[in-house]
């Protein structure tokens, strides 16, 4: 393994240290880890492809890049549909609590 190799995976480490210390330690971190994981999941892997776009020829990062993508399309629809679905039905949940009160105050 030559230096830059090296120098590359030792970035990659300390970058998955980051992540995981600003997810466990910020408020912000926490809210991600805990109610939008997929989220994190993203900007993890588009770290990652940041590094890799380091050592490997655009070309075979592109195509990394467009596979990775690609595999993700369903999961990302997926959770953001899940989360339209939950804010929506919290939404419903106050407006019928908010009609009610005003059926009572009539």
């Amino acid at each position: 393994m030559d230096r830059f190799m090296l120098i590359v995976l030792i970035l990659a480490f300390v970058w998955g240290v980051v992540w995981a210390l600003f997810l466990q330690l910020t408020p912000a971190g926490r809210f991600l880890a805990k109610r939008r994981a997929w989220i994190t999941v993203v900007i993890g892997v588009g770290g990652d492809m940041l590094i890799a776009l380091l050592c490997i020829s655009f070309g075979d990062w592109l195509r990394v890049g467009l596979i990775i993508a690609l595999s993700a399309v369903a999961i990302i629809v997926r959770s953001l549909l899940n989360e339209w679905h939950e804010t929506d039905e919290i939404i419903r949940t106050f407006k019928d609590k908010d009609r009610q009160q005003d059926n009572l105050g009539t």
